[in-house]
Parts: C-alpha cells; structure tokens; sequence
C-alpha cells in the first residue's frame, strides 16, 4: 500500500518481512539433524535438505530419509552442498567428499584420494556443462568424468575454498577461507584488490542478473562485486551483524542474508529489513537460505531446524505494521482517502500520508475501547465506544457526548445519517437521534429498547434497525418489528447489507442469514451451505459475491447462489470458507456493530479481526492456482519396495500393494487433494482427500492401470503424466492355455467314454458340472472381493465416503418406504490440525486409525455403518434408530474415544484426544432428503463445536 491509499507506506504489504507466515520442521518431523547446512529445490519440486546427520529429501509432508546400512554410507554423513546438473543429477558435498544421485543410486562424484577425503562445500556447472567443486584441498573440475585439481600452486591463495558462483558473463567466482574472493578467466586466477582481501572469510557467493555477484563474509559484511568495484554494506547500511553466512534472490528480486547471530535480513528497494528469533524464527545463527519459485523461503538453522517464510494468504495489518492495537472493531475508509480503524483499547487509528496516527483518550476520546466509526456529510469523524459514549472529530477538535448529552447508553454501536438529514445513533438501550447539540432518546411505539447493532436506509427510504429482538423497520414515520414468525431465521440480529439489486441481506447471531425482497422473507442457514450460522459482517465485491465473517474465519458467497435457493431454484449454496489453514493471526472476526467490514475503492475488503486488520483481494485467493503436477513415489508389494519405472509385475496369488503418491507444491501441500483410479479394477474415480497412499489387500490374476491426480481447490484436477501398469500372473490353472487344454482332453475323454460307458460318461458329467459350479462360485467371491475393496477407506479401514454414500441412498429408501427413522451421526476430531502440527504426520496418521478402531469396536450392531466422512471427520449410519437412541449411540463413541486416552498435548479440551458429535433422525418425508439429514447432523456437529467440544449436539 502506498501512502495515502489506506495504509502506511510499506511499499506493497504483502512484501512485508512481518507478513511472512513461519513454519517450522525438526527432527520430531522426520529431519535427520536440527542442524540444517544446505539447501535445494529439484526441477521436480522436491526440496532436498542437507544436514549434519544426513541427507534427506521433503515434499511439503513427508521427509524420505537414506539410511545408510540400506543406500550408502554418505547419505548419513554431514551434508554440506547440492546441486543439479544439466541432466538431473543431484551432486552432493560431504565431509569426505561428493556424490552423484540419479534414479534411487548414489555413487561418488570422483575419489575422495583427489581431495585427501577433505569435504566439499559448494558445487557450480558452467556453460560448457563443466562441473566444478569447492573443497577443503583445492578446486575439481570435472568434465565427462575427467577431473582436475587447482591449488595453490596454481595460482590460488589457498586451497580452503567454501563457495562457487558463475556469473552473468561465465565467469567463475571462488569465495575461500581466508584468501577472500577469485575469478578464474582464461584460465587464470585473479583476486580483488582491496585491503582485507588476504584475510577475508567468505561464506556465500551469488551471481546478480545485473552481473557481477554478490559475496557474504564473516565479520566483513556483504559485498558487491561489479567491473572491477566492490561496495560494501555493513552494519552502518543496515545489517543487523556483519557475520554473514548465506545469500538467496527471489523471484522478486530481493536479495536475501543470513547472519550468524542475528537471523536473516532482506535487502529490497535498497533498504535492509530483518528477521530473528524475537519474530518468530526457530534459531538466530542461519547456515543456509533458498528462495524457491512458489514465493517461498527457506532457513536452515544451526540448531532450530528447517524454517519457512511464506507469505500468507491474506494480508494482515496490525501491531507489527503499525497499529496502536491488535483487537480491530471496526474500519472506515473515509471520503478524502483516509483509513479509519477502531480498536479496543488502543483508540482509534487514522491511516494518512504513510502514516498511523493514534488518537486516544489523552487525545480527548472518552475511551480507548473504540467500536464504531461514521463518517458525516461534512467529513466530521463519529467514533463510538463500548464504555464511555461517543465522541465527533473534526479539524482535529474531538467533543465528546456521554449520558449528559442524551445518550439513552454508553454502549454505542452504529451511526447513521438518513436522507432527511437526521442522525441516528444504536446504543445498547435502544435508538437516538441528533438534535441541535444533543441526543434525544426514541421512545415511539415498536421502536427497539434493547441493543441496536446496526442501521440500514435503503433506496427506498425504509429504514432498518438490527436489534437482539428482531429486524426493525421505520417508516411512514412508524416502527414495526420483523421476528422469526415473519421467516427470520433468527431474533438476533447483527449485520444488515444492501445489495447492488435492492436486496437486503441480514446476518443472525448463529442461525444463518436472511433474505428480505419484494416483501418477502427467505432463511439461509448452515445446513443450506452456509460455511457457519454465525453472520457477523456482510460486505459485497465487485463480482457479485457476499463476504462473511465469523469466529472461525470468513466465507464468500455467490449472490446469485443465494437467491437461487431462496427461490427455490437451488438445493444448497456453496461457501468459499477461509480460515486457520490461511494462516491468519486470528480466526475471530468483529461483530455487533457498524463498520464491521469494508471495501475500498481498489476493491480490496478489510475486515477487523481480534488480531489486526485482514485485508483480502478477491482477485488472489488462495487455492485458486493451477493444480499441482502429482508424482507416484514409490511402490510397496508385501512390505517390500519395487521398482515401478517400466510397471510392476507380480506373482501368481494375491500380495498386498500401496502405492505412494505426491502432489509436487510445497507452499500447498497442507491443501493437497488427492484422487485415483485402478482401470481394471475401480471404474470410478477414488476421492482418498489428503492420503498419499492407495493400498489394495491382494489384486486378482490380470492387468491393471494405476492414475492418480491432484487438486488444491477440489475443482481442478491434474492427473500423473504416466500412469503405472501392474500385472498379476495367472496360475497355470487360470490361463488360456490351460483351458485349452481341458477343454480338448475332455472332448477326447467324452468321446472315449461315449463308446465305452455311457454310464462313466454321465459320472464325468456330474463331475464337470460341480467343478463349473465351483469356479462360478469362486468368480462370485472374487468379484465380491473386488467390490468390497472399492468401498474401503485405505488409511483407516473403514468403509469409505462412496460406500456410505450408496448405503445412505440405499437406507434412505427402505425407510421412505416402511416409515421407519434414520439416523445420522458426524463425527470430528477436536485440534486435529494443532495435533498434526505438534506431533507431525505419523503421529496423526496413528490418531486416525486409533480413532477409526473406536468407530469399528462401539458400532457393531448389524445394519449400522460406520464410515472415515473425509479428513478428520467420521460418519455412521443408523437405520431404525431415532433422535435418543443415536444420541446414545454418539455418546459411547464419544466416552470410548476419551477413555482411549490418546496423548494430545496441543488441545484446548484435555490432555487426550477427544471427539465432537452431532445427531440428526428423521422418518423420510416428500420434502426432505438425505442430503439434507446429513447437513442437520453437520450442522449439529458444528453447533458442538461451538459450545467447547468433546460433546454431543
């Protein structure tokens, strides 16, 4: 944002060191060391890790670790280099040496008697595909396995190099331990002239696109090399340490630094910025830095791990950035390009001129627990509070008015001036309105006593008070109250929204929201689709679509969705929901009070959280990119890893198979979706969520063809380029051949027996016929076999979402039928996300399967199915049970998963991993559906939620 355009000048926000999100992996995540030396993103997508115990390789999840009695010995040495060459293979400095790894083989890059067995550190591939090596004893060239060593009697100054760079012109770039920085041209070693240089500790080396390169040193600063002239930045320029350790560009163009001592800095638009431990890194001494192509950065620290900075989703304005508190109640973007931003207890914020200015009660406001903002006709400032009034700024006068003035409260909560000229004020104990110099309380018949949360005048005139009791409507110089019994979904009422049609959208307190057109009242609630009943503010983009707060984030709607099912035309709505998997500060949103949320004329929408400003681009959401290309890692047949490149084949018998599968993003691999399909055997796409494995018990005799494909957004899709071919061999019994073979010589034996006995003929023909009912018997069970598989849930046993599907559709009938109840109980895992944050992946893979272990040993009653819904929710169905008996069912469930006493040291519940559960039973009717049985036992779920979890709704 620039100055003067609703923010303070931090060039673009979203750029700020203090928006980057920071993730955090150790060896509690699968890294071999928390010692992290180098770093690289393949061509690929995996981000391979060098650390002090080893090598290992990471795809947004998973790390593949190579222990060493199984691969070689070097990938468990430390790690100190990497690169990729030309032709894809991965070259690796150790502390004895280098390695080459291409296809799953490691071998040496060249003897390690040509370095003394001394470590290399960097690695660098010319333009002629040259490739050369900085180690402890000299420089290697290597060029189509001849190799090459330079030392220094061949010009350099010492033969402890540390790092390699070329730059622009091809020029290699040699930064050494204690002889400072060479260039090898024609052959020749040069160094620079200044005075340090025969001294100089140079750590990293990186080639500018504007030519030259760019050196880190330790205890000299950061050096820039160009035509002959170095130029220093030191801690005078702003480095927060001259001991330097890294460098990385991004695709910004921003030149990243490592420090020992004071974490990472950036240089951008020629100004340094930093980050360190006080903001949230895992370690102040950084030993490696990578910028990867996804907007991502990546830290290795000494003894904190692997760290990332990614930007988040949403840009967040708040403390860091400036303002005078995080608690935002409300935001105003005022007429003359000012942003107004109300806090609880931190005043209120003017955003001016790149600069925020606070004004507080030592300023003359009543109060600093700020909570709405109203801009006036003449540009005057109505700022009202929680616990003091209200107050008017103007021209930099602040008065104030209080219950002395006519305030009916001191609790204020929105402002309006209507087209008549008169302001209207919502206080806690009904309505106001200007008169002169002071307020004159409402006391007309039906208008509202209690909290007003809102005032709305439409294009007609009408006006429309948001109160606790009901939606209030003034006009023809009269109230009256609209409630439930008019269709409201709810009494209480805490947003209201004009639309660009004249339709008005009103927001509840938990029940959903409501439609007022052409006279007519329509409910929407989170069983329609709603993402949460909870409606807290409600602001309109330029594309048609609603945007909504809660208190676990904000959802986005399509207005033409909405009124298609208010209509009638529509069963369901769809919710774009965003919440703690973006990364925001706070998922809890402002509400109750005017000025909740609001769109500027860039069309960007604020919205005040309890922890700083949320400012969305409708335009760059997340999930919204392409798919990500997917990768099938490796196959596993009876326990044993295969070689898959050219297909799989396998034994006569059934073994059982998994196969590991990649979605190749890094930056989203936390939204990674995952789909497949085994032609042959599966006819329909398999949704398997966020799993990255598909296991299949034992596979019958024949061929088969393995797909997989990923999404981010669950809408686009990109399938594996290739797909993986597996063959099962027929015993002999099972061929053709064999067939044949039976075949003729029971054609002979019949003949034979023909003219022999016709009784030994009638003998071999009861015999032939129990053998076809045997094999069509084992056809039977076989096909059986295969369907059974196509209706399990890989990870945790269960039956899977398609299974409960069918049985759902299936159930729904025969209790349409005989006019008997259905239940339906949805289940989740309380933290589950902190849960896998906390304890990793395996341990949450192990929490699901203990989970599903509940569902299988408290659901045994037949008819009744249990079923993994997606992620971390579960589902059963209960036929012929009503509302009481599924509650008694859900409530088992629930006491037999707190009694597993699964350890969860991240809940806000307990000390264990516990369940939430919501219940709903219906007799099948005309006017309801299955569909919507589910969607009352989600929203019940949600409602449990709510109320603290580990409960049953």
């Amino acid at each position: 944002m620039k100055a003067g355009s609703h923010g303070v000048d931090l060039g673009d926000p979203r750029h700020s060191l203090t928006q980057y999100k920071i993730d955090r992996w150790q060896t509690e995540q699968g890294l071999p060391l928390d010692t992290v030396q180098c770093l690289l993103r393949t061509r690929d997508g995996y981000l391979w890790v060098g650390t002090a115990g080893g090598l290992a390789r990471f795809d947004g999840i998973r790390f593949l670790t190579f222990p060493a009695a199984e691969v070689s010995e070097i990938t468990s040495l430390p790690i100190f280099g990497l690169m990729e060459d030309n032709e894809g293979r991965l070259w690796i400095g150790h502390s004895k040496g280098a390695a080459i790894y291409r296809n799953g083989r490691f071998e040496p890059a060249f003897p390690g008697a040509l370095t003394d067995g001394r470590r290399v550190w960097d690695f660098a591939q010319g333009p002629d595909g040259v490739v050369w090596a900085a180690s402890e004893n000299g420089l290697v060239r290597i060029d189509k396995g001849a190799t090459r060593v330079y030392r220094q009697a061949e010009g350099l100054p010492t033969n402890r190099l540390r790092t390699l760079a070329f730059d622009r012109d091809g020029v290699l770039w040699i930064g050494t331990t204690g002889g400072g920085v060479v260039s090898l041209v024609n052959d020749r070693f040069q160094g620079l002239k200044h005075e340090p240089q025969e001294r100089l500790e140079i750590r990293s080396l990186l080639a500018d696109p504007a030519g030259g390169v760019w050196a880190a040193t330790a205890g000299h600063g950061l050096l820039r090399i160009q035509g002959g002239e170095t130029k220093r930045y030191s801690i005078g320029e702003g480095l927060p340490t001259d001991q330097l350790t890294s460098l990385a560009r991004d695709e910004q163009g921003a030149l990243w630094v490592g420090t020992w001592g004071a974490g990472v800095s950036r240089l951008r638009d020629g100004r340094f910025t930093s980050i360190s431990a006080a903001g949230g890194l895992a370690g102040d001494q950084i030993w490696s830095l990578l910028a990867d192509s996804e907007g991502s950065v990546w830290i290795g620290t000494w003894v904190g791990g692997l760290n990332r900075l990614s930007t988040r989703s949403f840009v967040v304005f708040g403390t860091p950035e400036g303002l005078s508190k995080d608690n935002v109640r409300s935001v105003l973007h005022a007429r003359d390009g000012a942003t107004w931003v109300g806090t609880a207890g931190g005043g209120v914020n003017k955003l001016e001129d790149g600069r925020v200015i606070a004004i507080r009660k030592r300023d003359g406001l009543p109060s600093d627990e700020a909570s709405t903002l109203f801009e006036d006709r003449d540009g005057a400032i109505w700022v009202g509070t929680y616990t003091a009034g209200a107050a008017r700024i103007k021209g930099g006068n602040v008065r104030v008015f209080g219950l002395a003035q006519g305030l009916p409260n001191v609790d204020v909560h929105a402002f309006l001036r209507d087209q008549a000229g008169v302001l209207w004020v919502g206080t806690m104990s009904g309505l106001a309105r200007l008169d002169g110099d002071r307020f004159v309380p409402v006391r007309d018949p039906g208008s509202p006593r209690m909290g007003v949360m809102g005032i709305l005048q439409d294009r007609s005139g009408v006006m429309w008070f948001a109160t606790s009791e009901g939606l209030v409507r003034y006009r023809d110089g009269k109230f009256d109250v609209l409630t439930k019994a008019d269709g409201l979904p709810s009494n209480w009422i805490l947003a209201l929204h004009e639309d660009g049609a004249g339709t008005l959208w009103i927001g509840t307190n938990g029940e959903g929201m409501g439609r007022y057109r052409n006279g007519r009242m329509s409910a929407i609630r989170a069983a329609d689709g709603l993402w949460d009943g909870l409606v807290q503010a409600i602001v309109e983009d330029k594309s048609g679509h609603l945007w909504v707060t809660c208190n676990r984030g904000f959802y986005r709607l399509s207005i033409q969705e909405l009124n298609g099912f208010a209509d009638g035309r529509l069963k369901k709505v769809s919710s774009a929901p965003f919440g703690p998997g973006d990364a925001l500060r706070s998922t809890s949103f402002a509400g109750g009070h005017q000025a909740a949320a609001a769109i500027d004329e860039k069309g960007l929408i604020w919205l005040p959280s309890f922890n700083g400003l949320v400012i969305v681009d409708p335009n760059r959401l997340p999930g919204s990119g392409l798919p990500p290309p997917v990768l099938i890692e490796e196959v596993v047949v009876n326990g044993v890893s295969v070689a898959a490149s050219d297909g799989v084949i396998l034994p006569p018998g059934s073994l059982p198979i998994s196969i590991h599968y990649t979605a190749m993003t890094l930056v989203n691999a936390g939204r990674a979706r995952f789909r497949y399909r085994m032609d042959g055997l599966t006819p329909d796409w398999v949704d398997a969520g966020r799993s990255r494995e598909a296991s299949f018990p034992g596979l019958p005799a024949g061929a088969y063809d393995f797909r997989v494909a990923a999404s981010i957004d669950g809408e686009h899709w990109q399938e594996a380029p290739a797909t993986l071919s597996i063959s099962v061999k027929p015993y002999l019994y099972q061929t053709r051949t064999f067939a044949a073979a039976v075949l003729v010589g029971a054609v002979g034996l019949t003949f034979g027996i023909i003219r022999l006995r016709t009784r030994q003929m009638r003998l071999l023909q009861v015999q032939m016929e129990r053998q076809v009912a045997e094999k069509t018997e084992e056809l039977r069970l076989a096909n059986e076999h295969l369907r059974q598989l196509s209706f399990l849930d890989a990870q945790t046993g269960l039956a899977n979402r398609r299974r409960f599907d069918e049985t759902l559709d299936k159930e729904w009938r025969r209790a349409s039928r005989f006019q008997t109840s259905l239940a339906v109980v949805m289940a989740d895992i309380d933290a589950f996300k902190p849960y896998n944050d906390t304890l990793g992946h395996p341990e949450g893979d192990q929490c699901l399967a203990a989970v599903a272990e509940v569902f299988k040993q408290s659901v045994a009653r037949a008819g009744d199915l249990a079923a993994r819904y997606g992620g971390e929710e579960f589902v059963v169905l209960i036929p012929s049970a009503d509302l009481q008996a599924a509650r008694a069912v859900a409530e088992r469930l629930r006491r037999a998963c707190e009694a597993r006493a699964i350890p969860h040291p991240a809940s806000p519940v307990g000390p264990v991993v516990t369940i939430s559960l919501g219940v709903a039973a219906c007799v099948p009717k005309d006017d309801n559906s299955s569909a919507a049985l589910v969607a009352e036992a989600d929203a019940a779920l949600y409602r449990a939620k709510r109320e603290g979890r580990n409960r049953v709704c």
